[in-house]
């Protein structure tokens, strides 16, 4: 079993890796914003953009740090830090499911790619949807 000094440093740690995602996000919006696309171009760039830029955080730094906590709970919370940071009840209810059903695949892959994938794939159909 891990001490709880190993436990409270990995929380903030992960704390910190989403805390510093929130500008770069932002920062990744205003560039796909100032694109010369049109209104569902720059829509599309961001989502593509993002999934793997948020993919690298959560799934990969994040759930990394979050190990000495365990398996499982490694994987619900980097859930609950990228629903929250998807804003609005719907936004954060799609983020959780979502990054419980992707965490387990970067834990049991040891990859990011996979997820990667998928979160690309998810977020052209939601684009697509409308």
């Amino acid at each position: 079993m891990h001490r709880p000094q190993n436990r409270t440093a990995a929380l903030l740690a992960a704390f910190g890796c989403a805390l510093a995602y929130l500008p770069a996000g932002r920062a990744l919006a205003a560039v796909c914003a100032a694109l010369p696309l049109s209104a569902a171009g720059q829509s599309f760039a961001l989502h593509c953009a993002a999934a793997p830029l948020e993919e690298l955080v959560f799934r990969g730094a994040v759930q990394g740090l979050l190990q000495p906590l365990g398996p499982r709970a490694a994987v619900c919370v980097q859930a609950a830090l990228f629903a929250v940071q998807h804003g609005g009840a719907a936004g954060i209810a799609y983020a959780l499911v979502l990054g419980v059903l992707l965490g387990p695949i970067r834990q049991r892959t040891g990859r990011v790619w996979p997820g990667w994938v998928l979160h690309t794939v998810n977020n052209l159909l939601v684009f697509a949807a409308g």
